[in-house]
């Protein structure tokens, strides 16, 4: 009878540990899901790089840019894994004020390589006299790059037609409001309602973090992200930040 006593304790230890090994289990997840674009983006440069050096002359103009790239691709690598780290333990971002305009062709540059090898066009109708935006800029860069890499693997499988991305920004009220399309596949109804949802995908080996992570950088923020169809073709997701 004595030893009943102590289940109860020996089974919320156990639950407290398995919740522990869940939660460090999706921080790894997190962060294996984040730094992949920017070691993609360092991968994609330094062969670059390579290219351009063995060229006879060497091009040292265009291996420097690529391996500038590379740098960047690699302090944005380390920035990223502090912020899960903050999303993790939920502390709260460091925001600053920003020229969302910049940081928006900055992640542009590292993606660079990415979109030119799937032959994909990007188009920015960026509204210009915009106030600075408010926010955590890793977190905002984060946001720009899982929704453009969504668009790039959709992209990367539509066939009969030049493969695009508009990226817009406007001002709406007190919020920016920006905007990614593309003119992919579009979302299959079935998996519409779930994008958000940690853990689930619709893409084959995908892991279902980015959005998931989109979301609550966005929430966090006092913002909004959402998604709607496309027309003809491909979906539109939208979020919005506060401005200063």
């Amino acid at each position: 009878m004595s030893s009943m006593r102590y289940f109860p304790q020996r089974q919320d230890a156990g639950q407290a540990q398995a919740e522990r090994l869940r939660g460090l289990g999706q921080l790894a997840a997190s962060i294996a899901h984040e730094v992949r674009q920017p070691l993609a983006a360092i991968a994609l440069n330094a062969d670059a790089a390579l290219h351009w050096l063995d060229h006879d002359p060497p091009r040292l103009e265009q291996a420097r840019a690529a391996l500038a790239l590379v740098a960047s691709a690699g302090s944005h690598a380390s920035a990223v894994l502090r912020s899960v780290h903050g999303l993790a333990s939920q502390s709260p971002g460091s925001h600053h004020t920003f020229a969302a305009d910049d940081a928006v062709h900055d992640m542009l540059q590292l993606l660079r390589a990415e979109l030119l090898q799937h032959a994909i066009h990007v188009e920015i109708q960026l509204q210009p006299g915009r106030p600075p935006l408010c926010a955590d800029p890793v977190q905002f860069r984060q946001v720009i790059t899982n929704v453009l890499m969504n668009a790039i693997e959709t992209l990367r499988h539509t066939h009969g037609r030049q493969r695009s991305v508009l990226l817009s920004s406007r001002l709406d009220g007190g919020m920016q409001h920006f905007s990614i399309a593309d003119n992919g596949a579009g979302i299959a109804p079935q998996a519409a309602g779930r994008l958000y949802d940690a853990l689930y995908s619709s893409k084959p080996g995908g892991m279902g973090l980015g959005l998931a992570i989109c979301r609550r950088i966005v929430d966090a923020h006092g913002g909004r992200l959402w998604h709607a169809p496309g027309a003809p073709h491909g979906s539109v997701f939208h979020f919005t930040l506060p401005s200063q």
